[in-house]
């Protein structure tokens, strides 16, 4: 086991990452497993965040360099896949006041921040079934912090401001970062 998290919309039900690269939940009163997503990173996932907005939904990182965001009822095939690491990925986690944002770090010495309007509570776009191209748009890159020179082992978000984050190296070293202020309008407006 590498990684845990408790779902923050039902309090009875734990997140664990388990062998082979897996998801589980647990129902902590049965203690039994809920919901599983097998083979959801190759080799290992490290790291689990639940989305605090949007019941069911967690992201992930893992040994295959991507962030993955999962809907837990439906999880034969990821919601979303960020491919923008290239090794693994030891940490991710949403932004408490704007789940649009998620911060990954990992072994590639980078900190990544991400918009995933597509499955957030508040997207930024009307989406409809058929706009593949729209949905596309709505998730990407918005800023790569690569002052790091080593691997990247955890990120966070403040919890007074909704747009700093901190990112945290093996080496010790702790960079500070904010949302680019386009961004921050593109979500608030």
């Amino acid at each position: 086991l590498c990684a845990t998290a408790w779902d923050p919309h039902h309090p009875k039900f734990v997140a664990t990452t388990v062998a082979g690269g897996g998801i589980a939940t647990w129902d902590v009163r049965g203690k039994k497993a809920s919901h599983t997503v097998v083979g959801a990173h190759v080799a290992a996932v490290r790291d689990i965040d639940y989305n605090p907005n949007k019941p069911w939904q967690c992201a992930s990182g893992g040994d295959d360099g991507l962030v993955k965001v999962w809907d837990l009822r439906k999880a034969a095939q990821p919601v979303v896949v960020l491919d923008g690491h290239t090794h693994w990925v030891w940490s991710v986690r949403y932004n408490r006041f704007h789940d649009q944002l998620l911060a990954s770090g990992a072994s590639d010495a980078t900190a990544l921040l991400w918009r995933v309007s597509s499955c957030s509570s508040a997207p930024l776009l009307e989406l409809d079934d058929d706009s593949a191209s729209e949905r596309a748009a709505t998730d990407v890159l918005v800023r790569r912090c690569d002052e790091h020179e080593d691997s990247v082992y955890a990120v966070a978000w403040s919890a007074s401001s909704a747009w700093l984050f901190a990112s945290l190296s093996f080496a010790g070293r702790l960079l500070v970062s904010h949302v680019p202020a386009p961004e921050k309008y593109k979500i608030l407006l």
